[in-house]
């Protein structure tokens, strides 16, 4: 497995060419350009909203990634601040907020990193068999979880991309390499064992499914969120396990009048909502903590930076308000997968009839 700061270089060049305003003056390319250009609610609404969308407007392009023209397509909604542009911020919000948590299917194309820096890797098959029964079993190995780690999927249509069951955890990579020979072979029912090079895994399929409470996390997966396995809401809320994006954080009862609470949200919204990622984030101490929706991976705060600088395949995030005034708001928000692997960006808001927007998303440090 490649820690993330071997990916970084390839996410520094594409992140320096991709943001309107960013380090080393670089121009945008052409598809941010026409985003940061567009007046065409509908349009910015649809990448916004839809990574296909945003696929489809980058073409061809090698420079820059989806994700951030999301990100700019975002911000420029809130940059136009027409009642028609609001209000298609409004559904984009709700369409995200909409979102599974863990969805029953998920489509093997790239994993989306969370930082803008990073750079999207593919969703590689290490190795896959067929059972009796016609269900193709894979195994891939991902940073979905705080750690690099083995998952299981399965499908009847192996080659249809779109209809794999999502990753389930079976355990830690380590000390996996991409490029080593790994196979599948049956063991015995439901039981097979994972080659890598001459290291054989066994994984028992009932064990990596196990949901004890219901609530769509597996018990190997609520143990490494520190989640009730036993409950399908830990934290008391209302909002189950396997549907809250801050299961060990409870939805405050009314944040209506939390005019701090919202100029955050709307910040890690377009940072890291939009990104597209289903990566656990940790959330550094001292961060205020917010009950967040729309992002597409489970949130766990108050977690320190690992003290060596070795994330191990893990994110840790944070933000603050650097300022802010009646109208307008700047806040930093940062994210740290490693000692070269770390970026910081500004997010500009404006108060628009009384609601925050985002109007501007850009990089502004890089480690």
């Amino acid at each position: 497995m490649a820690h993330r700061s071997w990916l970084t270089v390839a996410g520094v060049i594409a992140a320096s060419l991709v943001l309107p305003t960013n380090i080393g003056g670089q121009p945008a390319p052409p598809a941010v350009a026409r985003v940061d250009a567009s007046s065409d609610v509908a349009w910015l609404e649809r990448i916004a909203a839809s990574d296909d969308a945003a696929r489809e407007a980058q073409g061809r392009s090698r420079i820059g990634q989806p994700k951030q023209l999301r990100i700019a397509a975002y911000a420029r909604l809130g940059t136009l601040g027409t009642p028609e542009s609001l209000a298609a911020i409004v559904r984009v919000e709700r369409v995200l907020a909409a979102q599974p948590l863990l969805p029953t299917t998920v489509t093997l194309d790239r994993w989306p990193a969370v930082g803008l820096h990073m750079s999207d890797t593919p969703a590689l098959l290490l190795a896959q068999i067929i059972a009796s029964d016609a269900v193709t079993y894979a195994v891939a190995s991902a940073q979905l979880l705080g750690g690099h780690d083995f998952f299981l999927l399965a499908t009847r249509t192996p080659h249809d991309p779109t209809t794999w069951s999502r990753p389930k955890l079976i355990a830690p990579a380590a000390p996996f390499h991409y490029g080593e020979p790994t196979s599948l072979a049956w063991s015995g029912p439901r039981r097979l064992t994972l080659m890598v090079a001459d290291r054989a895994m066994p994984i028992v399929i009932d064990d990596v499914e196990r949901d004890a409470d219901g609530d769509g996390w597996t018990d190997r997966e609520e143990a490494r969120l520190g989640t009730n396995p036993h409950r399908r809401d830990t934290d008391g809320d209302g909002i189950p396990d396997g549907r809250d994006v801050c299961p060990l954080f409870a939805r405050p009862a009314d944040t209506r009048a939390d005019e701090t609470g919202a100029i955050l949200q709307k910040a890690i919204f377009a940072t890291f909502a939009m990104s597209g990622s289903r990566e656990l984030l940790y959330v550094q101490r001292g961060a205020p903590r917010i009950h967040l929706a729309g992002y597409g991976g489970p949130v766990l705060f108050d977690r320190d930076i690992p003290a060596d600088g070795n994330g191990g395949g893990g994110t840790w995030v944070g933000w603050k308000i650097a300022s802010r005034d009646a109208t307008t708001a700047s806040v930093e928000v940062s994210d740290w997968e490693g000692m070269l692997a770390a970026g910081t960006v500004d997010v500009q808001l404006r108060k628009i009839d009384g609601v925050w927007v985002v109007v501007s998303v850009r990089l502004t440090r890089l480690s």
